[in-house]
């Protein structure tokens, strides 16, 4: 038999995954194909799903293509996959097959330095397929050079690549941008159904994009990546970190008579204090807004919320989180930050304070209302031996 080998992270697999699969059979004229998910590719760290995410993936995007087999050998074995390993695997277990090598432009261009290349290429030929189009003749001149160094079979195949890959597919989830039509259908439904990639909060990061700048938007992204990474180092709920970083922000978006005239419509209570510091009462709104318009009740995430501005006195673990995240996160470009940064994953309650006391200066020098709340917060802060 002639028995091509398809490997790859697959993480998640896409449309050009199963386009590529199935040109490769065509042009091979392939009997099987083993299609065989990386365990830990020498060349990338490992994948951003678990093992078992990626093998159901695979097994859901390749069901209609009759000559792909899953192979799930290099997930078992564990530690790093070496091409190699696996030939030699295959070579012991079907010993009157001969074996066929899919690689696209980017892994047949470094061929020569795969661990044991050598021996790769006397156990296999290789079918290098493009992937931009434009790459034919880099490709030729590299099949020439081992087919004169190692006498190795090679073949170079042009068609048209679907432009896609693992990486934006994972960039476009995470942001809540629209996926469905880069991967199978069923693989869609699979992520669905999982909350891989972060699509567990999808809904709420399309209501964010409708609502938020792009900047502001980055920025609530980073907010709960930030807490998440907080909430597990310190024993707080990260999956609750994380919807609180994301919708902290949901109503910055109206200015500041709008912001009061939002609480007026709504009959949200609004202090002195709040008045004499309008910046803050988009915490406010926003915590109104996920209770009563997103629907979320869980009393930690509205007011983790609604305290990250000013914080306030007997400020909870959740609350903490919020408020330094959102000093601290990845978009954030000042003065010190990567101080507050490394502060914040050392010891989160002198970054809390330390932060405090940066803002209170700063509004002093600018001659700014500072928050009661904010004050009744460094006060106790102080009291409990902070300085």
């Amino acid at each position: 038999m002639i028995t091509g080998i398809f490997g790859g992270t697959f993480d998640p697999p896409h449309n050009g995954h199963v386009s590529a699969l199935k040109e490769f059979i065509k042009r091979c004229g392939t009997d099987r194909v083993f299609v065989i998910p990386t365990g830990v590719p020498p060349h990338k760290n490992a994948g951003m799903t678990s093992d078992k995410d990626r093998l159901e993936m695979v097994l859901l995007a390749f069901e209609n293509v009759p000559q792909a087999k899953i192979c799930d050998y290099e997930i078992k074995k564990g530690g790093k996959s070496y091409t190699v390993n696996t030939l030699l695997w295959l070579a012991e277990k079907f010993p009157d097959d001969s074996f066929v090598l899919y690689t696209g432009s980017d892994m047949f261009l470094s061929l020569h330095t795969w661990h044991k290349a050598e021996k790769i290429l006397s156990l296999c030929s290789v079918a290098a397929f493009t992937r931009t189009g434009d790459d034919i003749p880099a490709l030729e001149k590299q099949s020439e050079f081992l087919r004169e160094k190692y006498g190795a079979k090679t073949d170079v195949y042009e068609f048209e690549p679907d432009i896609i890959s693992s990486t934006k597919i994972r960039e476009m989830i995470e942001t809540g941008k629209d996926f469905r039509s880069y991967v199978p259908h069923s693989v869609a439904e699979y992520i669905e159904n999982k909350g891989l990639y972060g699509y567990k909060n999808y809904g709420l990061k399309t209501l964010l994009r409708q609502r938020l700048s792009e900047k502001r938007y980055l920025h609530s992204l980073g907010v709960a990546k930030t807490a998440r990474m907080l909430a597990e180092k310190n024993g707080a709920d990260p999956e609750k970190a994380e919807i609180a970083g994301l919708l902290h922000d949901v109503t910055k978006n109206l200015g500041p008579s709008e912001q009061i005239d939002f609480c007026k419509e709504n009959g949200i209570p609004l202090t002195t204090d709040d008045l004499l510091s309008p910046q803050v009462i988009h915490a406010v709104t926003g915590a109104w807004y996920i209770k009563n318009v997103i629907g979320i009740d869980d009393e930690e995430i509205i007011s983790a919320a609604r305290y990250h501005t000013t914080g306030k006195k007997g400020i909870n673990l959740l609350e903490k989180i919020i408020y330094v995240s959102d000093l601290v996160e990845p978009t954030r470009n000042y003065p010190d930050v990567e101080y507050y940064r490394d502060l914040a994953v050392k010891d989160l309650d002198r970054a809390l304070f330390e932060a405090m006391r940066w803002i209170i200066e700063d509004k002093k020098k600018k001659g700014e209302n500072i928050h009661k709340d904010t004050l009744e917060m460094f006060d106790e802060y102080t009291k409990n031996g902070f300085r």
